[in-house]
């Protein structure tokens, strides 16, 4: 009966999930309604909060009735309350008692506390069975009961005031993940709770490679994908001696109450660390099929500055689909992607009540708005969302672009951060226009690119960017002004807004930062209360320690790059 009840358990699974894709099927041909009754039901549950009585929830029939008694706002403006929830209080934006608190990344300033539901967490957990139904569709081989290798923390990274612990939504995923699946992945439960984040990678690849059989590694990004293959690239001696001995070396640091379970699920392979030592000693260059010949896919956000990672990762994985599953922030699960093509996200009707302000109102005291059935392919917009979690016409910071329509559901792709915008004189460059303008830039220098970020230089006259690039191993530019000229130049073509505000600017100031340089800042950003496996490389840094750090970190000193 034990041999038979994981396979079992697997295909209720299977099941429940393909139910749940059919469910947002249904959803698809009626967005606008079913979203405006998720709003209803919101107004509803929550009418007797504090914030219910203010805007007087009880006379709200209709989402145009919602729109007049309710203000747009932004987390400043609900920070007094949910601080006070923090620290205990009951029924001020939410009607069902907190159960804990969900940590932004901080990628555009400091970490937000969002408030976590029993019910938002039964929520997550149903539109999560949705992005498996669509993956089991897209891909049926991904299906197969096989292991997977998550390369998650299930580690809580504190407590509030008033008790609450707090995490980032992917340690909330992965921990609910390993309540209901538990048999489902490679490494033990303890090794989730591992706190260093390379001595967690380190097991996770340990146990990875002990499963031959492996059917999938999943990251909440391609950065941690991509960490996965460059450690086992550099570390791949020492772990194939682990994995025929059976044991783990001790610069691999775990804490004394997860090391007993841990080692207890090391068992000596010497053939499969023959066999693994003999596919890496071939290099690694598509070595994700030949170590796991059924690997069915990767999964791992590629979207917005995230691409730079995936591109990286094509080494490693050769022919193996690289899937951006879904489109998800700590306030909502938001959409989904549909296939295994480009990170586009089908918006799901059923998890926020949607609106959206239009690009050429971001700035408008008043802006204008559109719901979920207003929407025009190849315009952008702001995200704004209400939740049962207590956040209500929310201003989420996304910009996405409507690619095109399932159903009567828009296709959408996150384009940047309000946050994330150089704008010295009206410009406002995206971090897609300065990785498109690097891309064509460093292409024509036969240049590679490990990463970048940027920062206004508000100190010269006139001001101008500065931009900060590390290349890959042996890429050095023969001039970098020239260089620098090649940027300005694609940056112009990138933004047309930037090209004619140009003579505003002063010259583009490029450096070159030392190898290693932005997984410093990485660490640094979790050092100061990232979640490791959610992380983010800021592409507009202000002043302060990460300014400090790249300037730091530079190769040699900036030269001048083009006259305005």
């Amino acid at each position: 009966m034990r041999s038979i009840l994981p396979t079992l358990l697997h295909s209720a699974f299977v099941g429940v999930s393909r139910l749940a894709r059919l469910r947002f099927e249904t959803q698809a041909h009626r967005a606008g309604a079913v979203n405006e009754r998720l709003l209803l039901d919101i107004v509803k549950r929550h009418k007797g909060t504090e914030f219910g009585r203010r805007h007087h929830f009880s006379a709200i029939r209709t989402a145009g009735d919602f729109q007049r008694a309710v203000p747009i706002a932004t987390y400043d403006d609900l920070r007094a309350d949910i601080e006070r929830m923090a620290r205990g209080a009951r029924g001020v934006l939410t009607a069902d008692p907190v159960t804990a608190f969900a940590l932004t990344s901080g990628t555009t300033g400091t970490q937000k506390l969002i408030p976590i539901t029993a019910l938002t967490q039964r929520r997550l957990g149903q539109t999560l069975l949705t992005s498996r139904g669509i993956l089991f569709n897209a891909l049926p081989a991904s299906s197969e009961d096989r292991p997977a290798a998550a390369l998650m923390s299930a580690l809580l990274t504190g407590r509030t005031e008033g008790g609450f612990p707090t995490g980032s939504i992917s340690c909330y995923m992965m921990r609910a993940a390993l309540e209901r699946r538990p048999g489902a992945w490679a490494s033990p439960p303890e090794a989730f709770h591992v706190p260093t984040q390379a001595d967690a990678l380190y097991l996770h690849l340990l146990f990875a490679l002990a499963q031959p059989a492996l059917g999938t590694i999943v990251a909440p990004f391609a950065s941690g994908l991509l960490d996965f293959f460059q450690v086992l690239e550099a570390r791949w001696p020492a772990l194939v001696e682990d994995l025929g001995r059976g044991a783990l070396r001790p610069d691999v640091a775990v804490p004394p109450e997860l090391a007993q379970p841990i080692r207890a699920r090391l068992r000596a392979d010497p053939g499969r660390a023959s066999a693994v030592a003999k596919q890496l000693e071939r290099g690694l260059d598509g070595v994700a099929r030949r170590l796991w010949p059924g690997l069915t896919h990767v999964s791992g956000g590629t979207s917005g500055s995230f691409r730079i990672y995936a591109e990286k990762l094509a080494r490693y994985v050769g022919d193996v689909p690289i899937y951006s599953p879904f489109y998800v922030s700590s306030e909502a699960m938001l959409g989904f992607n549909l296939g295994l093509g480009a990170p586009v996200y089908a918006l799901l009707p059923s998890s926020a009540f949607y609106e959206f302000i239009p690009a050429d109102d971001l700035d408008a005291e008043r802006p204008s708005v559109r719901r979920i059935d207003e929407l025009t392919e190849g315009e952008r917009y702001e995200i704004v969302v209400t939740t049962h979690g207590g956040l209500y016409r929310y201003r989420m910071g996304d910009v996405i672009e409507v690619a095109r329509h399932h159903r009567r559901v828009p296709v959408v792709e996150f384009i940047h951060r309000r946050g994330c915008l150089l704008n010295i004189a009206g410009e406002k460059t995206s971090e897609h226009a300065i990785h498109r303008a690097l891309d064509e830039a460093l292409s024509k220098e036969a240049l590679g690119l490990v990463d970048f970020s940027t920062m206004e230089d508000a100190e010269s006259a006139p001001k101008r960017y500065v931009v900060f690039v590390e290349l890959t191993e042996g890429s050095r530019p023969a001039s970098a002004e020239r260089l620098a000229g090649r940027i300005d130049d694609a940056l112009r073509a990138a933004n047309p807004y930037y090209a004619t505000l140009r003579g505003r600017l002063g010259p583009l100031s490029l450096h070159v930062v030392q190898p290693g340089t932005f997984r410093e800042l990485r660490e640094l950003l979790v050092r100061r209360g990232a979640s490791p496996s959610q992380v983010k490389v800021p592409r507009v840094v202000t002043e302060g320690p990460l300014a400090e750090l790249l300037m730091a970190r530079r190769e040699a000193a900036p030269e001048p790059a083009v006259a305005p």
